[in-house]
């Protein structure tokens, strides 16, 4: 065997964090108030960190606003509070920030301090530029003409005067006087991207539009929509700041479910598990906590018609974190699924639920919803979710007709380590299933994940993929992989069947190669892995790992594998 790297479950530990914009830590002082950073002219707003469990989960927007002219705490409250910003980061978390010229009129030196905001704290995902009379007019005319834009979620100029260029593609709202000169270097930069229904530029002429409809309407018809981060080549939250590694510019722009435009409803499930009349204790946790996503064509569907997806988040991750940054629920309203996201892992108050507390949830889940199909059950996992749903599609191979992982695997060992997980008892279980149990399997890896490495032609004996990939043909009594050769498989090491590159049209540097494993004429296991790509969800696999699901079903009664 060639080569060997030794992946620990300490680097893991980091796998999945989200990092939103931040601009340092926020002074301290009254809650809810706006207080200056030290040393500069710039207001944060001092929100209490605690989520509430019916909001809205990571990514929130971060608002830099530009005013119209220097505002004072006070001034600044009645600002975002006119334009209901605070509302929005109520529900959707993010923070607020406003971003005051440092003497009486803009100049030069305040992008300075912009890009200083922006370069503080994690990697920006979600930075939204509101600029209003000559603070849009700063904005039009120096921000936007700047690489800053590649990383900017979404800017709206109201009652700004225009700029000259836009320097890359920015989801953009117009609106107040001046909208149809000030949008053109918007619109140019627009139209010169490859199309993305993300990337649009929206203006409103009306003249005697309020600030308070014209940011309303950004809100709904541009910002809501999306988040922006850099996952190309590197993993994003592995940055720091506006860190365009490898010379990225233009950051990925990636949609957020508006579930209620997309027909989907949305339950937040606390589950009792003990008398909820007990005090409950922070060491000793007494009820579950799950997320249903509903499309409105399930919801009166007959009985055993409705397959489920149940989402599984990474090590660390807010339970919604599936939900919102997968495309499962999006797709959900399209086929008419349902999806389930656990908080598996437990803690801020919640019991981890384990393999059998998954199997127990699921049970709940089929007795509430009696339109869920029982034999079309599968289960989709993000890093630490990955592995619970590899650890799923074997131990619980019973209850799922496919599982899939997308960033991890199953790490050599015994288990001691990371949630019990190792790739040898999980062998042991399928080496006595073999020749009984068959799982359909699906896995998706980007080559520059930081957190869970791909392997390459020198290090790749006891990679966590390969380890999974082993441990699924073992148990469909397939051939199992021994030596990879990359001579047969430049990528993947091994001879694969329907073979393709997908252009994902989000990047040419972002395509997927796939190829699957056969059993006679059933492809149980399909391999993907997202060029170039970083350690997080790359949305438009969810389709193709659907499109997979959707072929398999489990016989209630016989628990048999069928394919379709």
């Amino acid at each position: 065997m060639k080569g060997s790297r030794l992946l620990t479950a300490v680097v893991l530990s980091l796998a999945g964090i989200i990092v939103s914009a931040q601009p340092g830590t926020s002074p301290q002082g009254p809650i809810n108030q706006f207080l200056a950073i030290e040393g500069t002219s710039v207001l944060n707003y001092n929100m209490r960190p605690e989520r509430d469990i019916h909001s809205r989960a990571g990514f929130g927007p971060a608002f830099y606003v530009f005013p119209d002219s220097k505002l004072d705490n006070r001034q600044a409250l009645e600002l975002v509070e006119r334009l209901n910003i605070i509302g929005i980061i109520k529900e959707y978390g993010g923070r607020i920030v406003i971003v005051n010229p440092s003497s009486g009129k803009w100049q030069d030196q305040d992008l300075e301090t912009f890009t200083g905001l922006i370069g503080r704290g994690g990697a920006p995902t979600n930075i939204k530029v509101v600029g209003l009379g000559s603070g849009a007019t700063f904005v039009n005319r120096q921000l936007s003409a700047t690489d800053l834009t590649g990383a900017i979620a979404g800017i709206v100029s109201i009652d700004g005067e225009p700029g000259k260029t836009c320097k890359y593609p920015v989801p953009a709202f117009i609106g107040g006087k001046n909208a149809a000169k000030v949008a053109k270097p918007y619109q140019a930069a627009s139209d010169s991207a490859p199309a993305d229904p993300l990337q649009k530029v929206v203006v409103n002429t009306d003249k005697k539009a309020s600030w308070e409809t014209l940011f309303a309407q950004a809100w709904d018809k541009v910002l809501s929509a999306n988040y922006r981060y850099n996952n190309l080549f590197h993993t994003f939250y592995m940055s720091r700041g506006i860190d365009n590694r490898e010379g990225v510019k233009n950051f990925e722009l990636v949609s957020i479910p508006v579930f209620d435009k997309i027909g989907i409803q949305r339950n937040v499930v606390e589950y009792p598990l003990v008398d909820m009349n007990a005090p409950s204790r922070p060491d000793n946790p007494d009820k579950y906590l799950w997320y249903e996503y509903i499309p409105k064509q399930a919801l009166g569907a007959a009985p055993g018609t409705v397959p489920l997806v149940v989402l599984l988040h990474g090590h660390g991750n807010d339970p919604r974190t599936q939900s919102e940054t997968s495309g499962f629920p999006e797709l959900a309203a399209e086929e008419g699924f349902m999806v389930v996201e656990m908080e598996w892992q437990g803690g801020k108050g919640y019991a981890p639920m384990g393999l059998d507390g998954i199997e127990a949830v699921i049970s709940v889940l089929r007795q509430k919803y009696p339109q869920i199909d029982g034999s079309r059950i599968y289960a989709e996992g993000l890093s630490a979710g990955a592995m619970t749903s590899n650890m799923l599609g074997v131990r619980k191979s019973h209850l799922f007709a496919a599982v899939a992982g997308h960033s991890g695997g199953i790490f050599s060992g015994n288990g001691l380590g990371y949630y019990a997980y190792g790739s040898e008892p999980l062998m042991n279980e399928a080496i006595q299933k073999r020749g009984h149990v068959e799982v359909a399997y699906c896995s998706v890896v980007g080559t520059h994940d930081d957190t869970i490495r791909f392997f390459d032609k020198d290090h790749w004996e006891g990679n966590p993929y390969l380890n999974v990939w082993r441990i699924y043909q073992t148990i469909n009594g397939m051939p199992v992989t021994g030596d990879l050769d990359f001579n047969v498989d430049p990528t993947f090491g091994i001879v694969l069947r329907d073979r393709t590159l997908i252009h994902t049209g989000k990047s040419e540097d972002i395509t997927i190669e796939s190829g699957q494993l056969y059993k006679g004429e059933k492809p149980l296991i399909r391999l993907m892995v997202i060029n170039n790509y970083g350690h997080w969800n790359f949305k438009p696999a969810a389709k193709l790992i659907w499109d997979f699901f959707r072929h398999y079903s489990r016989d209630t009664e016989t628990k048999k594998l069928c394919y379709q």
